[in-house]
C-alpha cells in the first residue's frame, strides 16, 4: 500500500476531503456557513502542511484514500519531559483506508522518537474513536463547548460576586498563586495518564496561567475584585485563530479561569463578563469544561451560551 508524505504542494490531495468531512469542529456554530466551515478547516490543515512539525501522511490515492493530519508537540514535549505529538484529523474518502493511516502515522512518529501521542475525537465520530483505541489509544477526557451568539440574544444576567476590572501587571503574582491553589487536586487528562507525572500535571495549569497574565496563552485577562481591594478571580481567553479571520465572525475562547476556594461564586459574574465582552464587538463567546462538570455547564447555560460540541481526548503511548 502506498504511504506519501504530504507538504504545501498538495492542497489539491486534501482539500476535496476536507468538504466532505462530517465532523468539521464549527458545524453547529450558527454565524459560520458551511463554505466557511470548510474554509477555517481547510486553513487549519494548511498550517499543518507548511509546519516544519507537521506531519501529514496519505495512504491509497483518490476515490480509495485516507490522510492522517498532526504534527509533533515542541513546547510540551518539552515541559512534560516527553517526546510529544498530536493527531488532528484523519480524512478518507474509503473507510477501509483509515486503520493503515493511523498505523502508518504512528509508525512516522516511532521514527521521529515520539512516545506520546493525543487525539481529539468529535463524540459523533464513533467509529474513528473505536479505531484509534485498537491502537492503544485510552479515553482521558471528554469536553463540551457552549457558546453565545452575536448581535443576538445577548447574555443574561446572572448572580455576580465581585467587581469585574480589567487584569493590571501588578495582579499577575496573586492570579498566579489564586490559580496555584484552584488547580490543586484537578484531576485533568494529564493526571489521569500514567505516562505523566503528576508534579507535571499539576505545573501545567500553573504554567497557563502564568503564560496568560503574561499576555502569551492570551490576549484578555478580566479580574474579580472584592470590596477589600482583594482579588477573587480571572478569566483569560483570546481571539481563536484561523477561525476568527477565515470565519468573518470573531470567536473569543480557548481561555483559563481560577478563583479563590472560599469565593466560587465570583466565577459565573467573570463567565459573564467575558460574553458581554464579545457580545460588544459582534463576537462568539467560546465556554469549555468537562462534561461532568455541571456546575460550570449550569453556568454557561445560565448566561445564555448553547451546546454546540462535543469531544473525546484519547492518549496512546509508543513503545
Amino acid at each position: 500500500m502506498t504511504v506519501r508524505p504530504l507538504g504545501p504542494g498538495d492542497r489539491a490531495v486534501v482539500e476535496p476531503l476536507v468538504e466532505a468531512y462530517s465532523f468539521k469542529s464549527y458545524r453547529n456554530y450558527r454565524v459560520l456557513p458551511r463554505k466557511a466551515q470548510s474554509a477555517v478547516m481547510m486553513a487549519e490543515v494548511d498550517a499543518t502542511l507548511s509546519h516544519s512539525d507537521g506531519l501529514v501522511l496519505q495512504v491509497g490515492s483518490g476515490a480509495g484514500q485516507a490522510v492522517a493530519i498532526g504534527r509533533t508537540l515542541a513546547w510540551d514535549s518539552a515541559f512534560f519531559g516527553l517526546p510529544m505529538a498530536r493527531l488532528d484529523y484523519v480524512l478518507a474518502s474509503a473507510r477501509d483506508k483509515v486503520q493503515p493511516a493511523i498505523a502508518a502515522w504512528l509508525e512516522a512518529l516511532r521514527a521521529r522518537g515520539v512516545r506520546h501521542v493525543s487525539a481529539r475525537v468529535d463524540v459523533a465520530d464513533i467509529e474513528l474513536t473505536t479505531l484509534l483505541e485498537a491502537h492503544g489509544f485510552r479515553l482521558m477526557d471528554s469536553l463540551v463547548t457552549y457558546t453565545t451568539r452575536p448581535r443576538k440574544e445577548p447574555p443574561n444576567p446572572v448572580r455576580e460576586v465581585g467587581t469585574i476590572r480589567d487584569f493590571r501587571p501588578e495582579d499577575a503574582e496573586e492570579l498566579v498563586r489564586i490559580a496555584t491553589e484552584a488547580y490543586r487536586g484537578f484531576r485533568g487528562r494529564f493526571h489521569l495518564d500514567p505516562q505523566i507525572a503528576d508534579e507535571r500535571a499539576d505545573g501545567f495549569y500553573v504554567e497557563w496561567a502564568r503564560q496568560s497574565v503574561a499576555m502569551t496563552m492570551a490576549d484578555t485577562v478580566m479580574v474579580s475584585e472584592g470590596t477589600a481591594g482583594q482579588l477573587l478571580g480571572f478569566l483569560a481567553y483570546r481571539r481563536r485563530e484561523p477561525v476568527s479571520s477565515v470565519g468573518g465572525v470573531p470567536v473569543f475562547g480557548g481561555g483559563l479561569g481560577a478563583c479563590r476556594i472560599d469565593t466560587p461564586g465570583a466565577y459565573a459574574g467573570l463567565i459573564r463578563a467575558g460574553t458581554v465582552w464579545a457580545h460588544e464587538r459582534d463576537g462568539v463567546a467560546e465556554c469549555q469544561t468537562q462534561n461532568y462538570n455541571f456546575p460550570t455547564i449550569r453556568i454557561y447555560e445560565a448566561v445564555g451560551a448553547h451546546y454546540v460540541r462535543g469531544e473525546y481526548t484519547l492518549h496512546a503511548y509508543l513503545r
